[in-house]
């Protein structure tokens, strides 16, 4: 892709609160060519204000570093772990068509379940009911699984998804493992894979690699940093352990294509 020639893409990072603890990373960032799609996630939510606050802080902070010269955007949205107990699924729209109509938003993220709880599935479907808003304005869906009860939840998170026609094209699962992965690319998602100590290893995305090899084109790996910086992205990036295909699949141009970047890029 012309312009965009030894390029990385951390297709899910939370930049806002890496900056706010690591201001220095930033120049290392654009040392690395990277662009960063910053998902959101709060900090000390707590009642539905919050959320509102949150994603205004978050805007702000990508557009600073946009000014400093740095590629990124952001996805809006309500973690699962960011739930109030006095939000009402009726008023998620409301919430994130503000920041959805931002040039520089992706689209909505992140979202979809970490326990399971009936709150949390409300939530979930109320994004997924803008799916028709996103599809007109070319943005996307970013989906959350969580680390423990991983098979189960995710399977949750399929059936849910499931049960909205035209999602597959524009949503990606992520923090996939060897054990999910397959579940989310025969149902026609996009897949994330989470590279750091606490998630997913270049042993287990090797695994991943040899056991889906018809599927590289829909699998796209990430940090997802937030105070601590994983380097393992970067690690892959070096490696001689994947061809070079593989690499910049992974590391570019499946999230480059996902996002529509070039649709995007000079806003």
């Amino acid at each position: 892709m012309k312009g965009f020639e030894n390029r990385i893409i951390d297709s899910h990072v939370h930049l806002d609160l890496l900056y706010k603890e690591d201001p220095g990373r930033i120049k290392v960032l654009q040392g690395y060519g990277c662009i960063l799609i910053s998902w959101a996630f709060g900090m000390r939510i707590e009642r539905s204000r919050d959320l509102k606050d949150y994603m205004e802080s978050q805007a702000n902070v990508i557009r600073h570093l946009r000014r400093k010269g740095l590629d990124c955007f952001l996805l809006c949205g309500i973690h699962p772990r960011n739930i109030p107990q006095d939000l009402r699924a009726e008023d998620v729209e409301d919430l994130l068509l503000p920041f959805l109509e931002d040039p520089i938003c992706l689209g909505i993220g992140e979202i979809g379940l970490e326990t399971g709880s009936d709150q949390e599935k409300e939530v979930f479907e109320a994004h997924l009911e803008l799916c028709r808003t996103l599809i007109d304005m070319g943005k996307r869906f970013g989906v959350h699984t969580p680390r423990g009860n991983k098979v189960e939840i995710t399977n949750q998170v399929l059936s849910i998804l499931d049960a909205h026609p035209g999602l597959a094209e524009i949503t990606v699962v992520d923090h996939c493992t060897p054990e999910t992965i397959g579940h989310v690319l025969e149902k026609g998602y996009w897949a994330g894979v989470t590279l750091s100590p606490i998630k997913t290893s270049l042993n287990e995305l090797k695994r991943i690699v040899n056991d889906h090899p018809q599927d590289i084109y829909r699998i796209m790996c990430n940090t997802d940093s937030v105070i601590a910086f994983y380097e393992d992205l970067y690690a892959l990036n070096r490696s001689k352990e994947f061809s070079p295909e593989v690499k910049i699949r992974l590391t570019f141009e499946n999230a480059f294509q996902f996002f529509d970047v070039p649709s995007h890029w000079n806003q």
